[in-house]
């Protein structure tokens, strides 16, 4: 039903390394709904980690994730930077689940990736599909590869989420998007690939909810070598509420070969102005992960309530 819009492809590896008994952190996972602040018409909810020692990890959950189509982007408003020392929190992970009893939940990681214990405010926002469709059967611990082809102008920054199905009666379906990237093929079209791992101890599937957002703002990476990255740093990233979403359109494929373009991290950081007030950052990595010297436009989406 698809062809008329966009094509898409599908290219499932069955490859089955030992499946995770449990997809939570090591400290266990709070609930995020109890302390949550919920902007509904903003579709953005919000609330506290607590202080953090640099270093540790906060897993959080997100129960009843309805409607069962939204896709969830998370961000970070860190507080508490010394004059010196800034305060740094990232996303490390991100994965949904069905429980037995038919619950979607979002599954998500915090860093304090700094050296200063410091304390962040959670936000997050969540965006309406305009495209969906079938994962596909997936064994514990088996990836598929996946790809979308557009056939628009790639000027939008592309969110996905996931609706797994498949739970038994005593264990959940667990999908974890693993990692995306950005593609110019030699004739030009731009794809946005990615990598969906079951991380459960069941086979299931589940439906990929595809949303998307115009920029905000945009440059150029320039001319990335195979296998360099560069970081860019958004400066003063307000309102604090802001969630950012970026994309990436590739250029430069040549000889046959795909331009390849990565964001490989990106972060949330507070430090102190020269006059003692503080200002936030977004700070993204991208790399060329392709086999030939390309580079490209970042797309930086905000999704702001």
């Amino acid at each position: 039903m698809w062809t008329w819009l966009l094509g898409l492809l599908a290219l499932v590896a069955a490859l089955a390394p030992t499946p995770a008994a449990s997809a939570a952190p090591g400290g266990g996972e709070r609930d995020a709904r109890d302390l949550a602040a919920v902007r509904s018409a903003a579709a953005q909810a919000s609330w506290s980690t607590g202080p953090l020692a640099p270093g540790v990890s906060q897993g959080w959950v997100w129960n009843n994730a309805n409607p069962l189509n939204a896709a969830y982007q998370v961000g970070l408003s860190p507080t508490g930077a010394g004059d010196t020392t800034p305060c740094q929190f990232e996303v490390t992970r991100t994965w949904y689940s069905r429980e037995p009893g038919g619950e979607r939940r979002f599954h998500f990681v915090v860093r304090n990736s700094g050296t200063l214990t410091c304390t962040a405010t959670v936000l997050l926002s969540w965006l309406t599909p305009t495209h969906d469709w079938s994962t596909g059967a997936l064994a514990p611990g088996a990836s598929g590869n996946y790809g979308w082809v557009e056939q628009i102008a790639p000027t939008v920054s592309y969110l996905l989420g996931v609706t797994p199905t498949g739970a038994t009666a005593t264990a959940a379906c667990q999908l974890e998007i693993t990692r995306s990237w950005y593609r110019q093929e030699p004739d030009g079209v731009r794809k946005f690939y990615f990598v969906l791992r079951n991380i459960g101890t069941v086979t299931c599937s589940g439906q990929f909810q595809l949303a998307q957002t115009d920029p905000s703002a945009s440059w150029s990476t320039g001319t990335l070598p195979v296998g360099a990255s560069a970081t860019w740093t958004w400066n003063n990233a307000n309102p604090l509420t802001a969630v950012y979403l970026p994309g990436l359109a590739p250029t430069g494929a040549a000889g046959g070969t795909a331009c390849q373009l990565e964001v490989t991290r990106s972060r949330y950081v507070q430090r102190a102005n020269p006059d003692g007030s503080r200002q936030r950052q977004y700070v993204l990595t991208v790399g060329n992960v392709g086999q030939v010297p390309c580079g490209g436009t970042v797309l930086l989406g905000s999704l702001t309530p």
